[in-house]
Protein backbone atom coordinates (compact mmCIF):
# COMPACT_ATOMS: atom_id res chain seq x y z
CA UNK A 1 0.00 0.00 0.00
CA UNK A 2 2.57 2.30 0.99
CA UNK A 3 4.22 1.61 -2.29
CA UNK A 4 1.15 2.95 -4.34
CA UNK A 5 1.08 6.05 -2.04
CA UNK A 6 4.32 7.05 -2.59
CA UNK A 7 3.77 6.75 -6.45
CA UNK A 8 0.47 9.11 -6.17
CA UNK A 9 2.89 11.34 -4.10
CA UNK A 10 5.19 11.61 -7.24
CA UNK A 11 1.63 12.28 -9.53
CA UNK A 12 0.61 15.05 -6.82
CA UNK A 13 4.72 16.78 -7.01
CA UNK A 14 4.54 16.30 -3.69
CA UNK A 15 8.17 17.30 -2.25
CA UNK A 16 7.50 20.39 0.35
CA UNK A 17 7.52 19.87 3.85
CA UNK A 18 4.51 21.93 4.22
CA UNK A 19 1.12 20.60 2.41
CA UNK A 20 -2.08 22.42 2.11
CA UNK A 21 -4.90 20.41 0.87
CA UNK A 22 -7.65 22.82 -0.85
CA UNK A 23 -10.06 19.76 -0.44
CA UNK A 24 -13.67 21.08 -1.23
CA UNK A 25 -16.66 20.64 -3.26
CA UNK A 26 -16.58 22.47 -6.47
CA UNK A 27 -17.84 26.32 -6.77
CA UNK A 28 -16.99 27.40 -3.39
CA UNK A 29 -14.31 29.90 -3.99
CA UNK A 30 -11.60 27.19 -3.32
CA UNK A 31 -9.71 28.45 -6.90
CA UNK A 32 -8.98 32.32 -5.22
CA UNK A 33 -7.80 30.02 -2.31
CA UNK A 34 -4.84 28.66 -4.49
CA UNK A 35 -3.88 31.18 -6.31
CA UNK A 36 -3.47 33.48 -3.61
CA UNK A 37 -1.15 30.57 -1.35
CA UNK A 38 0.43 30.08 -4.60
CA UNK A 39 1.33 34.05 -4.76
CA UNK A 40 1.64 34.34 -1.14
CA UNK A 41 3.51 31.48 -0.50
CA UNK A 42 7.00 31.65 -1.54
CA UNK A 43 6.87 28.03 -2.42
CA UNK A 44 7.00 26.91 1.10
CA UNK A 45 4.07 24.88 0.94
CA UNK A 46 2.75 22.39 -1.51
CA UNK A 47 -0.64 22.97 -2.73
CA UNK A 48 -3.10 20.20 -3.82
CA UNK A 49 -5.91 21.47 -5.01
CA UNK A 50 -8.38 18.38 -5.59
CA UNK A 51 -12.40 17.71 -5.16
CA UNK A 52 -13.36 14.11 -5.23
CA UNK A 53 -11.70 10.68 -5.97
CA UNK A 54 -13.06 10.83 -9.51
CA UNK A 55 -10.25 13.78 -9.49
CA UNK A 56 -7.66 12.10 -7.39
CA UNK A 57 -7.90 9.33 -10.08
CA UNK A 58 -7.40 11.69 -13.47
CA UNK A 59 -4.72 13.17 -11.68
CA UNK A 60 -2.48 9.89 -10.57
CA UNK A 61 -4.02 7.20 -12.47
CA UNK A 62 -4.49 5.26 -8.98
CA UNK A 63 -8.57 3.95 -8.71
CA UNK A 64 -7.94 1.99 -5.33
CA UNK A 65 -7.07 5.64 -3.20
CA UNK A 66 -9.05 8.11 -1.16
CA UNK A 67 -7.95 11.68 -1.07
CA UNK A 68 -7.72 10.67 3.06
CA UNK A 69 -5.28 7.94 2.70
CA UNK A 70 -3.40 10.49 0.58
CA UNK A 71 -3.29 13.04 3.84
CA UNK A 72 -2.75 10.65 6.39
CA UNK A 73 -0.25 8.80 4.70
CA UNK A 74 2.02 12.48 4.45
CA UNK A 75 1.05 12.94 7.99
CA UNK A 76 2.79 9.88 9.15
CA UNK A 77 5.84 10.52 6.85
CA UNK A 78 6.19 13.61 9.19
CA UNK A 79 4.80 16.46 7.00
CA UNK A 80 2.76 19.35 8.24
CA UNK A 81 -0.66 18.78 6.89
CA UNK A 82 -3.17 21.83 6.41
CA UNK A 83 -6.78 20.31 4.99
CA UNK A 84 -9.13 23.59 4.02
CA UNK A 85 -12.71 23.25 3.40
CA UNK A 86 -15.31 26.39 2.17
CA UNK A 87 -18.78 26.37 3.09
CA UNK A 88 -21.03 28.84 0.45
CA UNK A 89 -24.63 29.54 0.46
CA UNK A 90 -26.61 26.74 -0.81
CA UNK A 91 -28.76 28.36 -3.49
CA UNK A 92 -25.56 30.64 -5.16
CA UNK A 93 -23.79 27.37 -4.97
CA UNK A 94 -26.01 25.34 -7.08
CA UNK A 95 -26.23 28.48 -9.70
CA UNK A 96 -23.03 28.66 -9.83
CA UNK A 97 -22.57 24.79 -10.38
CA UNK A 98 -24.99 24.54 -13.01
CA UNK A 99 -23.63 27.29 -15.14
CA UNK A 100 -19.58 25.60 -14.65
CA UNK A 101 -21.76 22.90 -17.29
CA UNK A 102 -24.37 24.64 -18.78
CA UNK A 103 -22.95 24.30 -21.86
CA UNK A 104 -20.75 21.12 -21.92
CA UNK A 105 -23.42 19.29 -20.03
CA UNK A 106 -26.56 20.81 -19.37
CA UNK A 107 -27.55 21.96 -22.78
CA UNK A 108 -24.58 19.87 -24.89
CA UNK A 109 -23.60 23.11 -26.87
CA UNK A 110 -20.54 25.71 -26.51
CA UNK A 111 -20.57 28.23 -24.36
CA UNK A 112 -20.85 30.88 -26.99
CA UNK A 113 -24.07 30.11 -28.01
CA UNK A 114 -25.63 28.72 -24.89
CA UNK A 115 -24.67 32.72 -23.75
CA UNK A 116 -27.38 33.79 -25.86
CA UNK A 117 -30.14 31.55 -25.06
CA UNK A 118 -33.28 33.25 -23.61
CA UNK A 119 -32.83 33.18 -19.67
CA UNK A 120 -36.38 31.69 -19.11
CA UNK A 121 -35.15 28.86 -20.60
CA UNK A 122 -32.25 28.59 -18.73
CA UNK A 123 -34.28 29.04 -15.60
CA UNK A 124 -36.85 26.11 -16.12
CA UNK A 125 -33.49 23.44 -16.91
CA UNK A 126 -32.33 25.27 -13.36
CA UNK A 127 -35.89 24.52 -11.53
CA UNK A 128 -35.80 21.16 -13.28
CA UNK A 129 -33.20 20.08 -11.12
CA UNK A 130 -32.57 22.18 -8.55
CA UNK A 131 -32.43 19.86 -5.82
CA UNK A 132 -29.94 17.39 -7.06
CA UNK A 133 -27.25 20.36 -7.91
CA UNK A 134 -23.90 21.09 -5.03
CA UNK A 135 -25.05 18.96 -2.47
CA UNK A 136 -22.75 18.09 0.90
CA UNK A 137 -19.91 19.47 2.74
CA UNK A 138 -16.88 17.79 2.95
CA UNK A 139 -15.80 19.46 6.09
CA UNK A 140 -18.68 16.87 7.83
CA UNK A 141 -18.97 14.46 4.73
CA UNK A 142 -15.87 13.39 3.99
CA UNK A 143 -13.51 14.77 6.82
CA UNK A 144 -14.01 11.60 9.39
CA UNK A 145 -14.01 14.42 12.31
CA UNK A 146 -17.59 14.72 13.38
CA UNK A 147 -16.71 13.29 16.89
CA UNK A 148 -14.61 16.42 17.17
CA UNK A 149 -16.83 19.13 15.96
CA UNK A 150 -17.98 22.01 18.54
CA UNK A 151 -21.75 21.59 18.64
CA UNK A 152 -21.47 25.27 17.98
CA UNK A 153 -19.65 26.83 14.75
CA UNK A 154 -17.43 29.77 16.35
CA UNK A 155 -19.17 32.53 14.28
CA UNK A 156 -17.57 35.39 15.96
CA UNK A 157 -14.40 33.83 15.28
CA UNK A 158 -15.20 33.27 11.52
CA UNK A 159 -13.38 30.01 11.55
CA UNK A 160 -13.24 26.85 12.81
CA UNK A 161 -9.71 24.43 12.95
CA UNK A 162 -9.99 21.22 14.28
CA UNK A 163 -6.57 19.48 14.92
CA UNK A 164 -6.61 15.14 14.97
CA UNK A 165 -4.00 12.81 14.54
CA UNK A 166 -1.35 16.22 13.93
CA UNK A 167 -4.03 17.48 10.79
CA UNK A 168 -5.30 20.98 10.71
CA UNK A 169 -8.85 20.87 9.41
CA UNK A 170 -9.60 24.18 8.65
CA UNK A 171 -13.48 25.47 7.47
CA UNK A 172 -14.07 28.55 6.15
CA UNK A 173 -16.81 30.35 5.08
CA UNK A 174 -17.07 32.09 1.61
CA UNK A 175 -19.31 35.05 3.20
CA UNK A 176 -16.46 35.71 5.35
CA UNK A 177 -13.72 36.06 2.27
CA UNK A 178 -13.23 39.90 3.29
CA UNK A 179 -11.94 38.23 6.48
CA UNK A 180 -10.13 35.38 4.67
CA UNK A 181 -6.31 37.56 4.56
CA UNK A 182 -6.85 38.17 8.31
CA UNK A 183 -7.70 34.75 9.01
CA UNK A 184 -4.91 33.18 6.81
CA UNK A 185 -2.36 35.30 7.82
CA UNK A 186 -2.76 34.51 11.52
CA UNK A 187 -3.01 30.99 10.70
CA UNK A 188 0.20 30.71 8.88
CA UNK A 189 1.90 33.16 10.65
CA UNK A 190 2.81 35.58 7.23
CA UNK A 191 0.58 37.84 4.80
CA UNK A 192 -1.52 35.91 2.78
CA UNK A 193 -3.81 38.44 0.38
CA UNK A 194 -6.86 36.70 -1.45
CA UNK A 195 -6.78 37.07 -5.21
CA UNK A 196 -10.52 36.78 -6.63
CA UNK A 197 -10.15 34.13 -9.24
CA UNK A 198 -12.73 32.09 -11.95
CA UNK A 199 -16.12 34.00 -11.43
CA UNK A 200 -18.59 33.26 -13.15
CA UNK A 201 -19.13 36.73 -14.71
CA UNK A 202 -15.57 37.11 -16.14
CA UNK A 203 -16.33 34.03 -18.48
CA UNK A 204 -17.73 33.23 -21.73
CA UNK A 205 -21.22 32.67 -20.54
CA UNK A 206 -20.93 35.66 -18.53
CA UNK A 207 -24.00 37.80 -20.19
CA UNK A 208 -25.99 35.21 -19.62
CA UNK A 209 -24.72 34.71 -16.02
CA UNK A 210 -25.90 38.33 -15.15
CA UNK A 211 -29.39 38.23 -16.80
CA UNK A 212 -30.39 34.81 -14.58
CA UNK A 213 -29.14 36.46 -11.65
CA UNK A 214 -30.89 39.65 -12.10
CA UNK A 215 -34.37 37.26 -13.33
CA UNK A 216 -34.13 33.80 -11.39
CA UNK A 217 -37.01 34.12 -8.88
CA UNK A 218 -36.90 31.01 -6.34
CA UNK A 219 -39.77 28.62 -5.44
CA UNK A 220 -41.53 28.85 -1.94
CA UNK A 221 -41.32 25.01 -1.95
CA UNK A 222 -37.24 25.34 -3.11
CA UNK A 223 -36.94 28.12 -0.66
CA UNK A 224 -38.44 26.00 2.18
CA UNK A 225 -36.27 23.22 1.88
CA UNK A 226 -33.14 25.15 2.02
CA UNK A 227 -34.82 26.34 5.48
CA UNK A 228 -34.26 22.78 6.74
CA UNK A 229 -30.49 22.11 5.17
CA UNK A 230 -28.56 20.72 8.03
CA UNK A 231 -25.74 22.48 6.91
CA UNK A 232 -26.95 25.90 6.90
CA UNK A 233 -28.49 25.84 9.89
CA UNK A 234 -24.75 24.24 11.44
CA UNK A 235 -22.46 27.38 9.71
CA UNK A 236 -24.89 30.35 9.93
CA UNK A 237 -26.13 31.49 13.26
CA UNK A 238 -29.81 32.25 13.77
CA UNK A 239 -29.01 35.82 12.81
CA UNK A 240 -26.83 35.06 9.54
CA UNK A 241 -29.51 32.63 8.69
CA UNK A 242 -32.53 35.01 8.79
CA UNK A 243 -30.55 37.94 6.53
CA UNK A 244 -30.15 35.20 3.74
CA UNK A 245 -33.27 33.76 3.43
CA UNK A 246 -34.76 37.35 3.65
CA UNK A 247 -32.28 38.82 0.68
CA UNK A 248 -34.79 35.09 -0.93
CA UNK A 249 -37.98 36.34 0.23
CA UNK A 250 -37.75 39.22 -2.04
CA UNK A 251 -37.06 36.91 -4.20
CA UNK A 252 -39.67 34.05 -4.46
CA UNK A 253 -42.61 32.87 -6.84
CA UNK A 254 -44.85 30.14 -6.51
CA UNK A 255 -44.09 26.45 -6.13
CA UNK A 256 -42.57 23.98 -8.64
CA UNK A 257 -42.25 20.75 -9.18
CA UNK A 258 -38.48 19.16 -10.05
CA UNK A 259 -37.92 16.20 -11.61
CA UNK A 260 -38.44 12.96 -9.62
CA UNK A 261 -35.26 10.89 -9.01
CA UNK A 262 -36.04 8.81 -11.25
CA UNK A 263 -36.99 11.28 -14.22
CA UNK A 264 -32.94 12.78 -13.18
CA UNK A 265 -31.52 9.42 -13.77
CA UNK A 266 -32.79 9.58 -16.81
CA UNK A 267 -31.70 13.37 -17.33
CA UNK A 268 -28.52 11.95 -16.23
CA UNK A 269 -28.22 9.28 -18.72
CA UNK A 270 -29.47 11.31 -21.77
CA UNK A 271 -27.50 14.08 -21.36
CA UNK A 272 -24.00 12.04 -20.29
CA UNK A 273 -24.97 9.97 -23.66
CA UNK A 274 -25.24 13.18 -25.67
CA UNK A 275 -22.23 15.30 -24.10
CA UNK A 276 -19.48 15.63 -26.96
CA UNK A 277 -17.37 18.27 -26.40
CA UNK A 278 -14.74 18.00 -23.88
CA UNK A 279 -14.36 20.92 -21.14
CA UNK A 280 -10.91 21.40 -20.94
CA UNK A 281 -10.28 24.13 -18.39
CA UNK A 282 -6.79 26.05 -19.92
CA UNK A 283 -5.76 28.53 -16.94
CA UNK A 284 -8.14 27.54 -14.35
CA UNK A 285 -5.82 29.66 -11.54
CA UNK A 286 -4.77 33.11 -11.63
CA UNK A 287 -1.32 31.34 -10.85
CA UNK A 288 -0.52 27.98 -12.61
CA UNK A 289 2.04 26.91 -10.01
CA UNK A 290 5.23 26.26 -12.04
CA UNK A 291 8.37 27.15 -10.08
CA UNK A 292 11.02 28.31 -13.02
CA UNK A 293 12.95 31.05 -12.90
CA UNK A 294 10.67 33.27 -15.43
CA UNK A 295 7.98 32.80 -13.49
CA UNK A 296 8.96 33.09 -9.91
CA UNK A 297 9.98 36.50 -11.37
CA UNK A 298 6.60 37.11 -12.65
CA UNK A 299 4.97 35.94 -9.41
CA UNK A 300 7.15 38.32 -7.53
CA UNK A 301 5.68 40.99 -9.49
CA UNK A 302 2.33 40.35 -8.90
CA UNK A 303 2.77 39.84 -5.60
CA UNK A 304 4.02 43.36 -5.10
CA UNK A 305 1.28 44.90 -7.57
CA UNK A 306 -1.07 43.27 -5.55
CA UNK A 307 0.19 44.41 -2.30
CA UNK A 308 0.67 48.07 -3.56
CA UNK A 309 -2.96 48.12 -4.52
CA UNK A 310 -1.56 48.21 -8.69
CA UNK A 311 -2.62 44.65 -9.18
CA UNK A 312 -4.53 44.56 -12.84
CA UNK A 313 -5.95 41.39 -13.16
CA UNK A 314 -1.93 40.14 -14.89
CA UNK A 315 -1.50 36.29 -14.73
CA UNK A 316 1.61 34.17 -14.11
CA UNK A 317 1.39 31.33 -16.70
CA UNK A 318 4.83 29.55 -17.76
CA UNK A 319 4.74 30.13 -21.48
CA UNK A 320 3.76 33.65 -21.35
CA UNK A 321 6.48 34.11 -18.49
CA UNK A 322 8.96 32.73 -20.56
CA UNK A 323 8.42 34.60 -23.56
CA UNK A 324 8.54 37.67 -21.84
CA UNK A 325 11.46 37.07 -19.70
CA UNK A 326 13.29 35.97 -23.21
CA UNK A 327 11.97 39.29 -24.73
CA UNK A 328 13.76 41.46 -21.99
CA UNK A 329 16.72 39.32 -22.15
CA UNK A 330 16.43 40.10 -25.93
CA UNK A 331 15.68 43.82 -25.72
CA UNK A 332 18.91 43.67 -23.08
CA UNK A 333 21.06 42.02 -25.93
CA UNK A 334 20.20 44.43 -28.17
CA UNK A 335 20.58 47.38 -26.06
CA UNK A 336 24.37 46.03 -24.88
CA UNK A 337 24.78 45.41 -28.84
CA UNK A 338 23.87 49.19 -29.45
CA UNK A 339 26.00 50.32 -26.56
CA UNK A 340 29.25 47.99 -28.41
CA UNK A 341 28.70 49.57 -31.62
CA UNK A 342 28.33 53.43 -31.02
CA UNK A 343 31.54 52.48 -28.36
CA UNK A 344 33.13 51.21 -31.75
CA UNK A 345 32.47 54.09 -33.77
CA UNK A 346 33.57 56.64 -30.86
CA UNK A 347 36.70 54.14 -31.25
CA UNK A 348 37.52 54.86 -34.72
CA UNK A 349 36.58 58.71 -34.84
CA UNK A 350 38.98 58.34 -31.60
CA UNK A 351 41.71 56.59 -33.80
CA UNK A 352 40.82 58.87 -36.84
CA UNK A 353 41.60 62.26 -34.58
CA UNK A 354 44.84 60.99 -33.07
CA UNK A 355 46.39 60.19 -36.49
Amino acid sequence: MNDILELANQKLNITHDILIFIYTGPKVGSTSLVSSFRIFGENNYGIIHIHDEIMLEKLVGINSLTINDIIQYNAQLGRKIYVIDIYRNPIERKISAFFEKIGSYHFNNFDEIINRFNVNKVIKRFNNIFPYLANGDHYIDKYNINDDLPEIFPFKQKYLIVEKNGIKYIKLRLKDVDEWERILSNIFSRTICIVKDYQSENKIIGDLFKKFLEKYKIPQNYLNEILECKYLNYYYSLEEKEEYLNKWNLKKCENEIYYTTDQYKVYQDITLENCHIDKVLLHHYIDDGCRCRACIIKRNRVKHNILTKKYNGERIFHIEAKNELIGKHMIQVKNINNIIKKSNKIDSKLKLFLK
